[in-house]
């Protein structure tokens, strides 16, 4: 689980800082240049840029959130959902959930990492925590939120080296409903 979690905030952090050449699609565009044919939904969503604070559509999941800014959506990753990027959130990513998770083994999990200004809230259908640490790049901050929504389990998540990104995330993982 930790090694996972490394190699996923190491792709969150390293991701909005590559640069886009001339002629390369959004993220997600991928099906396309393999030929796959995507449905009408993921098409239309697919790099889509809604309004500042709008409303964000998650096709592969069914789901929406609220974002600030210009929000380009992809593919995940790691695992079946969406990686949204934009400059209110930097990078963060929405998927199912593949194992369980209590709020303690979270909190035991970011031990590793050092851990300060450790913050765990108890939602309605889920949890949200929230820590900073110190690295090598400086301090990096970092949200996990898990959500049942619909009898199903998904993860939220970012880490990066901006605290008004990380709370923007956050909120918007705390908005994520059927959508």
């Amino acid at each position: 689980m930790t090694r996972i979690s490394i190699m996923l905030a190491a792709a969150l952090v390293i991701a909005p800082g590559c640069s886009k050449k001339a002629g390369d699609k959004p993220a997600g565009d991928d099906k396309a240049a393999t030929g796959q044919k995507a449905a009408a939904d993921d098409k239309a969503a697919i790099g889509s840029k809604p309004a500042a604070g709008g409303a964000v559509k998650l096709p592969k999941l069914g789901l929406a959130l609220d974002a600030p800014g210009e929000i380009t959506v992809g593919d995940a990753m790691v695992g079946e959902g969406h990686m949204l990027q934009g400059g209110g959130i930097g990078a963060m990513s929405v998927e199912i959930a593949s194992t369980p998770q209590t709020l303690d083994e979270a909190k035991e999990d970011a031990k590793s990492y050092t851990p300060q200004n450790l913050k765990a809230d108890a939602l309605p259908d889920g949890w949200a925590l929230t820590f900073d640490n110190k690295g090598g790049a400086g301090t990096n901050y970092w949200v996990d939120v898990r959500r049942t929504i619909d009898g199903k389990l998904y993860k939220c998540t970012t880490t990066g080296g901006d605290a008004g990104q990380a709370a923007a995330v956050l909120a918007a993982c705390k908005s994520l409903r059927k959508g």
